[in-house]
């Protein structure tokens, strides 16, 4: 008991000056002055968005054009997944080759889905596909500052039924080019 009763003595007092210090002038800034929110932007620096720690160097892809070529193929995905298959690995090897020969086309990157999910869900979906391929481009040799993507998740649908061969269809990513 006598333990309980000093211990109750010394902590219980300690507890409440921390607990007090803690909460004192918290959100006071030195020299604090009011800020005006109308003033022009123009004079704010822009935000230079980072991913994964660096800059994004992807390319530029507004403007013009993008059209499908009947030699770069398209590669499907599993339901759900954004992972590169052997199969697909091979078609973009080959997708590649292309590529990197012709060094005036600007490149872009589609992501597709099935419609099944969300749309919020499908378009994080097809952003992931459609950076993997382009990733994986990368790593073939094709430079990352002439390649884009983007993501139209359920929106652009090849085949309208609610079959598995179907849904195998939309669940793709599309490489398109355009001259420069």
């Amino acid at each position: 008991m006598k333990k309980h009763t000093l211990l109750s003595a010394f902590v219980l007092p300690l507890l409440v000056a921390l607990t007090l210090s803690s909460c004192g002038n918290k959100n006071k800034k030195a020299d604090e002055t009011p800020v005006d929110m109308t003033t022009a932007t123009d004079t704010i620096p822009a935000l230079d968005i980072q991913e994964g720690g660096a800059a994004s160097t992807e390319g530029e892809i507004r403007g013009g054009e993008f059209q499908n070529q009947a030699t770069i193929k398209t590669v499907n995905f599993d339901y759900d997944r954004y992972e590169l298959s052997e199969e697909s690995r091979a078609t973009l090897q080959a997708n590649a080759a292309l590529l990197k020969a012709r060094k005036d086309w600007t490149v872009l990157v589609e992501g597709h889905c099935d419609d099944r999910g969300t749309v919020e869900y499908n378009l994080a979906l097809g952003q992931k596909r459609a950076k993997a391929v382009r990733d994986y481009y990368v790593r073939l040799g094709v430079p990352e500052s002439a390649m884009g993507t983007i993501s139209y998740g359920e929106e652009k649908p090849l085949c309208a039924e609610q079959t598995d061969a179907c849904w195998l269809q939309n669940r793709r990513a599309e490489t398109k080019v355009k001259g420069k």
